[in-house]
C-alpha cells in the first residue's frame, strides 16, 4: 500500500445508489441528454422517468452525450484540492466519448494533470458500478493509484454486464441495431439480450414469447453457474419496469444464487434513453480464474 491519498471520480452512468457514493466519497460527473426541447444534465435536470415519458408518450427524440472536457476538468480540480491523486473510472470508450473528453481535460491541466488517471472500464451501468466500488474500497484502504488501476484491470475481464430489452425499438432509434432487426423483434415477440464484450455492446442472444417468462429465463441463464460467481454483490438495474416486475426479478435472482447483497437500482436517464422501458440487467463479477 502507498502513502498517497487517492480520490475516486465516476460518472452518473455507473447507476450506483446515493448511499454508496456518499459512503466512499465518490464524486459524480453527469452526462448530457439532448432533446428537441434542449440539452439537460442527467440526474440533475432530467431523470429516467422524464426521458422515457418524453420518448414514449410524446414520441420525442433524444441523444445522450458525454460530459464536456471542461466539466471533467472542474471535477478533477475539485478532487485534487483534497486528494494527492485522482482516478476516473469511466464508461467504456467503445460506446462513449467520455474517456476521450476526460483525457482532453487532463491534457489541459498541465502538471496538475499528471495526478489524474483515466481508467476505461469497458463497461456501463452497474457493471461499471462494480468497478467504481472496488476502486473506492482500495483507495479507502490506502492503496496507491497504480495498485488500484492494476486491480481494476484484472477485475475488468470478470465483470458480467448484460441486459434484456422488451423490444428493439429504442436500440434502433439510437443506432445500436438496424431497422430490419427492430421489425423482426416486433413481429415475432423477440426480446434481445445484449452484453458488453471487449468494450462494445453485442447481441448475446434472444428470448422469444411472453416478456415476463423471457425475463425469468434470462435470469436463470445468466446465473446458471453460481459456483463461478463472486457472490458478494449483485445489481439488478432497470429502466421503466413496474414494481411487480422488479419484485419478480429480485425473487428469481435470490432463488438462483445466494448473494450477500442484492442492490436494486434505477438506470440513469442516459442508459434508459438508449435501451427503453422494460429493460433490466443482472450485473455481477465472476470469481477469479473464471473467464467470461
Amino acid at each position: 500500500m502507498g502513502e498517497k491519498k487517492v480520490g475516486i471520480v465516476a460518472e452518473c452512468v455507473c447507476d450506483l445508489p446515493k448511499n454508496i457514493l456518499h459512503e466512499y466519497n465518490i464524486d459524480i460527473v453527469c452526462h448530457l441528454i439532448e432533446t428537441d426541447s434542449g440539452v439537460f444534465t442527467d440526474t440533475e435536470e432530467i431523470t429516467a422517468e422524464n426521458i422515457l415519458q418524453y420518448m414514449v408518450e410524446i414520441g420525442g427524440k433524444s441523444h445522450s452525450a458525454a460530459p464536456l472536457p471542461e466539466t471533467y476538468e472542474a471535477a478533477f480540480r475539485k478532487k485534487l484540492a483534497v486528494y494527492d491523486e485522482v482516478i476516473l473510472v469511466s464508461i467504456s470508450s467503445g460506446i462513449s466519448l467520455s474517456c476521450e473528453n476526460a483525457r482532453k481535460a487532463v491534457a489541459a491541466m498541465g502538471n496538475e494533470g499528471k495526478r489524474v488517471h483515466v481508467f476505461d472500464s469497458r463497461h456501463l451501468s452497474t457493471g461499471l458500478g462494480h468497478m467504481v466500488i472496488k476502486a473506492a474500497q482500495l483507495a479507502k484502504a490506502g492503496f496507491a493509484a497504480d495498485k488500484i488501476i492494476a486491480e481494476l484491470e484484472d477485475m475488468r475481464e470478470r465483470v458480467s454486464t448484460s441486459f434484456i430489452t422488451e423490444n428493439a425499438d429504442f436500440l434502433w432509434r439510437n443506432g445500436l441495431v438496424p431497422d430490419s432487426v427492430r421489425r423482426l423483434c416486433s413481429a415475432f415477440s423477440i426480446h434481445p439480450v445484449l452484453e458488453m464484450r471487449n468494450g462494445s455492446i453485442v447481441l448475446k442472444g434472444i428470448e422469444i414469447g411472453n416478456y415476463n417468462i423471457s425475463a425469468l429465463r434470462y435470469i436463470r441463464k445468466t446465473l446458471k453457474n453460481p459456483k463461478k460467481i463472486d457472490t458478494k454483490r449483485v445489481f439488478i438495474t432497470y429502466a421503466g419496469c413496474s414494481v411487480k416486475t422488479v419484485n419478480m426479478m429480485k425473487r428469481e435472482v435470490e432463488g438462483c444464487c445466494a448473494f450477500d447483497e442484492i442492490f436494486v437500482t434505477k438506470a440513469s436517464a442516459t442508459i434508459s434513453s438508449n435501451c427503453g422501458p422494460n429493460t433490466f440487467g443482472v450485473l455481477f463479477v465472476k470469481s477469479k480464474g473464471v473467464s467470461l
